[in-house]
């Protein structure tokens, strides 16, 4: 009982771990163009453009689903990266890496069924659950705010690091731009106006000068990713979406 007791905890602990690896990968990877560059491609340019936050996020009846489902190597790949880790808090904390292996796995094929069964509605069983509905609500409003909401599967880390946003948080946000431009403190198209006295660093001191050192360093990052996502832009041919044949 004890050993079921210790795997049980080990997958609850992968589950939660789980969360965090999905919006970490999702924001830094799926969303920013870092090697490898197909992660960027084949999510932010080819996935997004295929299921915009309309009602092309959707896969009618009469339509092929595609570009939907992880790369087939994917799953081993994951599962090989986390080996390690799970046999070294294995040596230290006996009976814990079948909890390990069975989270990474099921965590894994589960996120893909929901994920395609949010894009492709065909009256699943999942479908009839509020969860789900939930779920696939908070997905799609990933595809009209992509970078919000990047949990698919378990939004815990959205939550958490507040990059999660509802249907009620967006209102209150537009209420509040509403409420800004009204007083004032906003422009119609959306800019803030400048500060009368912005502050600005002082040179001649040592945070100062460490405050235009990541200044400048997060502007250049900032051009080469937009250098970077204009050339994949450039080089990669968006898929026509297929309708079946009858």
């Amino acid at each position: 009982m004890a050993v079921f007791l210790t795997q049980f905890a080990s997958a609850l602990g992968w589950v939660i771990y789980g969360s965090f690896y999905e919006w970490f990968f999702h924001k830094f990877w799926m969303h920013e163009v870092r090697t490898p560059r197909e992660a960027f491609r084949g999510h932010a340019i080819i996935h997004h453009n295929l299921y915009k936050g309309d009602e092309g996020y959707f896969v009618p009846e009469d339509e092929h689903a595609q570009h939907i489902l992880l790369k087939p190597y994917a799953l081993p790949l994951i599962f090989l990266m986390h080996l390690p880790i799970i046999l070294l808090i294995e040596k230290y904390i006996p009976h814990t890496a079948i909890g390990g292996c069975v989270s990474v796995v099921v965590y894994f094929v589960v996120y893909e069924y929901m994920h395609w069964n949010m894009h492709v509605p065909r009256k699943h069983f999942v479908e009839k659950f509020k969860w789900f509905q939930f779920l696939r609500h908070h997905h799609h409003l990933h595809h009209k705010h992509p970078l919000k909401n990047f949990c698919v599967l378990f939004p815990l880390a959205d939550w958490m690091t507040g990059t999660m946003v509802t249907d009620a948080s967006l209102e209150r946000r537009k209420q509040a731009r509403e409420a800004a431009i009204k007083a004032g403190n906003i422009a119609l198209e959306g800019k803030h106006k400048p500060k009368a006295s912005a502050p600005t660093a002082d040179p001649s001191t040592f945070a100062g000068k460490m405050a235009i050192s990541r200044a400048k360093r997060a502007e250049m990052r900032h051009q080469k990713q937009v250098a970077a996502v204009k050339k994949m832009m450039s080089t990669t041919v968006i898929p026509p979406r297929k309708m079946k044949q009858r």
